[in-house]
């Protein structure tokens, strides 16, 4: 019986003894932040968002967000934009315009632009319309038979797929960036950090919209293809009249007549008296003057020398006499 009750006091003495340690341990200590980290705390926000803004990757947190999504949506297909020229020799231009304005709202396109004009009195066109891209070939095809001959045909294709897939990628980081600094901006506790991160977002809200606007700009390219459509008329070929090849016939040698060679030498005198009765007429009044002239001076010099030919008085000196 004593040794029983040694036994139990044995057994129960560990668990009083951890009974006792439990009750003595102190509780565990609540670590409040310090008062310096409240600054830090309130910084955190802004640093965040200016070094999202500057590297252009989503804020911390937000990479896995970026990533499921861009997984979500794979770029499906290659996006390609087609366009096309072609130049059609047609019988009746009126008639073809009417036909390719048909042909576009057939094939669900719609006509671009139209512009007709006149040449050498007969009318070309120029059409440019868009045609759903599942539909290019088959209107380039509805087209070749609208002409007789096709003068001139061009197709060209741009792949901007890998471009499309950028702004894929580049639409999905900004959309995380933002609804991150959307987070940010709940958590400003000042107007100033409320201006800096309201100005981030911005920021980011513009580049997005420039990205969808791009997007979309491929989006409709590639599906509505471009065809521009060349109406030319066929111009009449000009008949050639033959004409009669005329024969050589020898020139009959007039028969002499004196009289008649008279009459023309005759008429040939009078004419060069004529002329040069005129040419005396133009000489005398226009010469006159520098005759007149002439003569002036020659009467002039003439008197001067009589003068001193004259000679002079024998004047008696007062010694002969």
């Amino acid at each position: 019986m004593k040794a029983r009750f040694v036994l139990s006091l044995f057994l129960l003495l560990p668990l009083f003894l951890a009974a006792c340690g439990g009750a003595a341990a102190p509780p565990p200590r609540e670590f409040a932040p310090a008062a310096t980290e409240a600054p830090v705390m309130m910084e955190a926000p802004v640093v965040a968002v200016e070094r999202a803004a500057a590297t252009g990757a989503p804020p911390s947190g937000a990479k896995g967000q970026s990533s499921e999504l861009a997984l979500q949506n794979p770029s499906s297909g290659r996006m390609i934009i087609k366009d096309a020229v072609m130049d059609l020799l047609v019988t009746d231009p009126e008639l073809t315009i009417e036909r390719v304005t048909q042909l576009a709202a057939d094939q669900g396109g719609y006509l671009v632009s139209s512009r007709a004009w006149l040449e050498n009195g007969f009318k070309s066109a120029e059409l440019k319309m868009g045609v759903p891209s599942a539909h290019f070939e088959d209107t380039l095809n509805l087209l070749r038979h609208y002409a007789i001959q096709v003068l001139n045909e061009e197709t060209s294709g741009t792949d901007v797929s890998a471009d499309y897939a950028d702004l894929e990628s580049r639409l999905v980081n900004l959309e995380a960036t933002a609804a991150r600094v959307r987070d940010f901006l709940k958590q400003a506790k000042t107007v100033e950090e409320s201006l800096k991160i309201n100005a981030q977002l911005s920021d980011l809200e513009g580049q997005i919209e420039q990205v969808k606007g791009q997007m979309k700009f491929y989006e409709g390219r590639s599906a509505y293809s471009t065809i521009t459509v060349l109406v030319r008329p066929q111009l009449p070929t000009p008949t050639v009249t033959p004409t009669a090849t005329a024969t050589a016939t020898p020139t009959a040698t007039p028969p002499w007549n004196p009289g008649k060679t008279l009459s023309s030498a005759s008429s040939q005198m009078v004419l060069m008296l004529q002329g040069l009765i005129d040419a005396l007429i133009w000489m005398v009044f226009l010469l006159w003057p520098f005759v007149l002239v002439i003569l002036l001076v020659v009467w002039v010099i003439r008197r001067f020398r009589r003068k001193r030919g004259k000679p002079q008085p024998e004047v008696e000196t007062e010694e002969k006499k």
